[in-house]
C-alpha cells in the first residue's frame, strides 16, 4: 500500500492474514457482502453496519443549468446517488 490506498486485493490480503482464512474464501465473502449492499441499496433500503457506517439512497431532484460552452440551459433529469455517513466511533477514531 504504497500509494496509500486500500484495495479490494489488499484488503483480502489482509483479512486472510489477520484471520487465517484462505484468501480464496475471504474473496467471495466480500464479494457477497459486497453485491447484498447493492442489492439492498437497488431496493431502496438503507444498510447499517455497526462501528463502519451507514448507506442510503437519496434522490437528486430533476433541475436545470446553463451549458458552459453555449450557455444555453439544458435539463438535468432527477438522479439517485449513494450516501455514506460514519459513526460517531470511527469520526472520533480517524480524529485521533
Amino acid at each position: 500500500m504504497a500509494d496509500g490506498k486500500m484495495t479490494q486485493l489488499n484488503m483480502i490480503k489482509k483479512i486472510a492474514d489477520g484471520t487465517g482464512i484462505a484468501p480464496k474464501y475471504v474473496k467471495e465473502v466480500l464479494a457477497a457482502t459486497i453485491d447484498l449492499v447493492r442489492s439492498e441499496l437497488v431496493a431502496g433500503r438503507e444498510v447499517k453496519i455497526t462501528h463502519l457506517g451507514t448507506f442510503r439512497t437519496a434522490t437528486r431532484a430533476a433541475r436545470t443549468y446553463n451549458a458552459p460552452l453555449t450557455d444555453k440551459p439544458v435539463k438535468k433529469p432527477a438522479t439517485t446517488t449513494v450516501r455514506f455517513k460514519v459513526t460517531a466511533d470511527l469520526k472520533r477514531a480517524c480524529n485521533e
